[in-house]
């Protein structure tokens, strides 16, 4: 008598889970996932491979920001300038820039305003 109670509230509950294995199967891959290690190497050697781009990358960073930095700042200018206005009686010690002025714009016609 216990053993048919047990079947009626369990007999629903397992076909109803399996419907729902079903069903999801149908969406969701169910199976376990492989840990072949050529998925592994594969990422792996990606990573890798981007390491090192990501460093030859800093590098050239680098490189072209010193070779900028020395084009711009090079040693004599920068003596040079601060010798000048130092004779000239300027206390900043900068390089001098080139200013551009931005051209004047043009009135707007009276019919516009």
């Amino acid at each position: 008598m216990c053993s048919k109670g047990y079947l009626k509230r369990m007999l629903p509950f397992l076909a109803t889970f399996v419907v729902g294995i079903f069903i999801t199967s149908f969406f969701v891959t169910i199976t376990s996932p492989s840990l072949r290690k050529s998925g592994y190497g594969k990422r792996h050697h990606e990573m890798k491979r981007l390491r090192v781009e990501n460093e030859q990358l800093r590098m050239d960073n680098l490189r072209l920001k010193n070779q900028l930095e020395s084009r711009t700042w090079s040693e004599s200018d920068i003596s040079r300038t601060a010798h000048n206005q130092f004779k000239s009686g300027h206390r900043n010690l900068g390089p001098e820039w080139p200013v551009e002025v931005a051209p004047v714009p043009q009135p707007a016609p009276r019919s516009a305003r």
